[in-house]
């Protein structure tokens, strides 16, 4: 593997580092007493820097320059080099200015009088400065040192170079600096080594650990797992491997994903007691990991016993008074309380531990030993000491690893708890601004990486702090109204977040330097040759990874996005009429006991003039038995429970409203809230102008029939496909597209229509730009979740044209990629097209995301089979109404009137039903 500072000195030949010191070799030939004096100097400086006498140092490294100047003239190699470590021990000293301006001076004399040992004098003193606890120093040494060598090309020690860099500004905690170096060092090992060389995998390794520390999982983990698995296929069991699970398990961990990081913690653990012994650091450091993910599965048992063997060790190998020993055996105690494994006791005294974390060195242990000693004064029934050591645990957090680190958010979090249980008025502040943390954070890791499964464990993790913020604001919210915003804004945040973050990123594009724009047309096409069929996924995935976390790098973290998500639910409320209200539904998991946590269903009711209401409506669980089967929400029993649990409880409140929007969330994209049967046996719609939308969002400015798009003017029909065997006929979809063309050109509008053999993706998708509306009368799917196929977005899809090497299937992933912004309505006509799993990113993952992401205005889709008949006579009236210039949204609710009051004839109730039209 590469190390941080030993391979370059190693590599580049000249001169040495001693006791961190930087010295060069009495030039042949000298006058032998000064050089017998110059070795005593060189040793007198070592000694004297040794043992701390920082003035002593400076006088003889001032000698030893005055020596060489007189004896070899200033300009010798060695009178420079005795001049660097003059500046050295001047730094030791504190005398900062004086130490730069002699070490440039030398420096740049350096370059001409003996460029070829530069570098490695670069090289060697960059690292003395690190070494001796002045990285801000050494920083400008190695960029230096950077620029000469890259004037030769590219080459394994300049790729050491960045490396070290990379390793030096992560010990600066500058993880933005950390992590261009880190991916300079990885692509440049990669292209003059190999994708499989020890080298290359520890920089990739690295540069996944670097994303680990600065709190951004998302980026991390892509790296992390390709550097293990490299490393595994191509070293086998090794250090490197181990090292790679080690950090792998580290992320995963901070995830919550204790099931996961434990086997690999437990794999390094076998492989280095066997391969390193049981004593060496490396083993106790998995020890102790491996304990750790053993008390987050809760297995403390198992993990107080190898507690016991690291201590037992420690002591055994550098004695029980040892700082080492003594912590872990204090966090074994201290965990052992907290955990229960101890029956009592305390380990330590509280206040005087606490007295040293304030006065002492800010680092990771100060941070968890303070939220160690506020669970124990919990568990000793002292809340005002839990409080004030939550603050302390929180502000050590903040001030080590950066307000958005995922430990910091978890101290936050521990603060707004300890508030909410004292009843303080600091409580609904805190949990404001842990709400805004947690969203910018989660912003940031959304952006960094296109993996699902990466994604869906990042957004995962913050499900039980908003689960805990809403429990908050419903409980105050009846006394504080700050709390009732807190609870709205969450509402608004928190809908298909990962879909709000690409809109965001999508709409500050156009005001993004060159270099950023490129590189959101780079990602999008990496995105689209990922998805063709054959591609090398592995090879391009790898390249998208880079170019994602470049961009989350530059964009995600502006505070610009967020004054553009700054949206009010309150300016939202303010522009609607008298008969508007919005019902916004949120499935979180809520603490209903201190050891249960429930799935549980909020809606707040808005209406008119900002008036905001909030109703715990149960368990998510009774939805989820009502929906279990896939068909189960078209039958009229189904509907009517579903109506008793979600909105007979709010019913009362709905005096006066005649336009109410609905926002689902989760397994609830799903109800059919237009079609829902009340107590007198009609569906909602009959009674009220009833309309669904992914987000309040939707409905800023009031515009709840949102208006045509007038530079569109065109209507795309796609059906009467030829599918070439893959699928059944649709007879009924010809005289579909044929009515609605003839509808459209008789409004003026220019319809495109594409049929037959001609119905082929390719052909749609260059067909659709610049349209107005796109239309699929075909067959769609969803397909359940079988292996090799976990994506969703790759379940749902619909039936296009099939032949030549094309299987006919548009998918939600491809369709994702599609650049449809700006459209206004997307009408699939097809069965299962509204369907798609529960996503905690995108609320429901199927056609419905996939069209919100690809920039469509408005979806109209399919929850359930429908008939190809019906289905063609419903749309016919719908174009009608759409001709005789209603809107797209009462276009759509007369239609169902029409059916629903016997105007409309030939469509079956389970198909006029399954229609649902979607606001993005």
């Amino acid at each position: 593997m590469i190390r941080r500072l030993v391979p370059l000195s190693r590599r580049l030949a000249g001169a040495l580092v001693i006791n961190g010191l930087l010295f060069l070799s009495w030039p042949t030939g000298a006058a032998e007493d000064p050089g017998r004096r110059d070795a005593v100097l060189e040793e007198a400086i070592g000694t004297a820097d040794a043992r701390g006498r920082r003035a002593e140092a400076v006088e003889l490294s001032r000698e030893l320059v005055a020596l060489r100047t007189g004896v070899l003239g200033a300009d010798a190699t060695a009178t420079l080099a005795a001049r660097l470590t003059l500046s050295i021990m001047l730094e030791q000293a504190g005398e900062t200015t004086e130490a730069r301006a002699l070490r440039d001076a030398a420096f740049d004399r350096l370059a001409e009088v003996d460029p070829e040992r530069l570098p490695p004098i670069l090289n060697n003193t960059a690292i003395a400065l690190q070494n001796t606890g002045h990285p801000d120093s050494a920083v400008p040494v190695f960029d230096r040192l950077v620029a000469v060598m890259a004037g030769a090309g590219e080459s394994v020690p300049l790729a050491i170079t960045h490396f070290n860099l990379a390793a030096l500004h992560r010990d600066r905690r500058d993880y933005d600096a950390a992590i261009a170096e880190g991916r300079i060092a990885a692509e440049m090992f990669e292209r003059l080594e190999g994708p499989d060389t020890e080298d290359t995998i520890a920089a990739i390794g690295a540069l996944g650990q670097t994303y680990g520390m600065a709190g951004r999982p998302a980026a991390a983990l892509p790296h992390l797992r390709e550097a293990w698995t490299r490393a595994g296929q191509a070293l086998g069991p090794s250090d490197e491997t181990m090292r790679q699970a080690n950090n792998l398990a580290a992320v995963l961990r901070d995830l919550g994903r204790h099931d996961e990081a434990e086997p690999l913690d437990r794999a390094a653990l076998d492989w280095r007691r066997a391969n390193l012994g049981p004593a060496h650091g490396a083993t106790l450091i998995s020890a102790r990991n491996l304990a750790l993910d053993l008390i987050g599965l809760d297995r403390a048992e198992e993990a107080a016993g190898l507690y016991d063997q690291v201590v037992e060790t420690l002591a055994r190998t550098r004695g029980p008074d040892h700082p080492e020993t003594r912590r872990i055996a204090r966090e074994r105690d201290m965990i052992a309380v907290l955990t229960g494994a101890a029956p009592s006791g305390d380990p330590g005294d509280l206040a005087a531990l606490e007295a040293q974390l304030t006065a002492g060195t800010v680092d990771a242990d100060a941070v968890y030993l303070a939220n160690r000693l506020a669970g124990i004064a919990e568990r000793r029934g002292e809340p005002a000491a839990e409080l004030r050591l939550h603050r302390l645990s929180l502000d050590l957090a903040e001030r080590h690893f950066g307000p958005l680190h995922p430990v910091a958010i978890s101290m936050a979090t521990n603060v707004a708890r300890a508030e909410r249980a004292l009843k303080t008025a600091e409580a609904t502040p805190a949990y404001s601004r842990l709400e805004e943390r947690l969203r910018l954070w989660a912003r940031r890791e959304y952006a960094s990486t296109s993996d699902q499964a990466v994604i869906e464990q990042v957004a995962a993790t913050t499900r039980e702090t908003l689960g805990d913020i809403l429990s908050y604001g419903y409980a105050a919210g009846r006394s504080d109204p700050r709390a009732i915003a807190l609870v709205a804004r969450v509402m608004l945040n928190w809908k298909a977040p990962g879909s709000l973050e690409r809109a965001l990123l999508d709409r500050a594009a156009a005001e993004l330097p060159a270099a950023d724009r490129a590189l959101v047309a780079e990602i999008r096409n990496l995105t689209a040759q990922s998805l063709r069929p054959g591609a090398d996924r592995q090879a391009i995935e790898r390249r998208l990874d880079l170019a994602e976390a470049a961009l989350a790098d530059r964009v995600s973290g502006l505070r610009r996005l967020q004054a553009q998500q700054a949206l009010d639910y309150g300016e939202i409320l303010s522009a609607f009429r008298p008969g508007d209200a919005v019902l916004d539904y949120m499935t979180v998991p809520m603490r209903m006991a201190p050891d249960r946590v429930e799935e549980r269903i909020l809606v707040m009711l808005g209406r008119a003039g900002g008036e905001i209401r909030l109703f715990d409506l149960g368990p998510v669980a009774a939805v989820s038995e009502l929906m279990a089967d896939s068909g189960a929400a078209a039958e009229e029993d189904t509907r009517r429970r579903l109506y008793d649990q979600l909105i007979r409880p709010v019913m009362s409140e709905l005096n006066g409203v005649d336009r109410l929007t609905v926002v689902p969330d989760g397994l609830l994209t799903l109800v059919p809230f237009d079609v829902l049967v009340d107590q007198a046996g009609w569906p909602l719609i009959a009674g009220l102008d009833l309309r669904i939308a992914r987000s309040g969002r939707a409905l800023a400015g009031g515009d709840h029939d949102m208006p045509q798009d007038t530079d569109r003017n065109g209507v795309l029909l796609v059906g009467d496909v030829d599918y070439g065997g893959t699928a059944s006929p649709l007879p009924f979809t010809a005289a579909e597209i044929d009515g609605i063309a003839a509808t459209a050109r008789a409004g003026g509008i220019p319809p495109v229509v594409l049929r037959g053999q001609d119905a082929r993706a390719g052909a749609v998708r260059r067909a659709a730009a610049g349209q107005r509306v796109l239309h699929f009368a075909t067959h769609g799917f969803f397909e359940p979740l079988h292996p090799g196929a976990d994506d969703p977005l790759d379940r749902a899809g619909v039936l296009l044209a099939a032949g030549d090497g094309d299987d006919g299937r548009l998918t939600a992933a491809e369709l994702a990629t599609w650049p449809l912004d700006g459209i206004d309505l997307v009408v699939l006509s097809a069965c299962d097209t509204a369907e798609g799993d529960r996503s905690y990113v995108e609320g429901l993952a199927g056609l419905p995301s996939a069209l919100a992401t690809a920039g469509v205005r408005r979806s109209l889709l399919a929850r359930w089979p429908v008939s190809d008949r019906g289905a063609a006579r419903f749309m016919a009236r719908f174009y009608d109404h759409l001709a005789a210039g209603e809107s797209y949204e009462g276009a759509f609710r007369t239609t169902k009137l029409d059916v629903l009051e016997g105007r409309l004839a030939g469509v079956p109730e389970q198909t006029w039903a399954a229609f649902t039209l979607i606001a993005n």
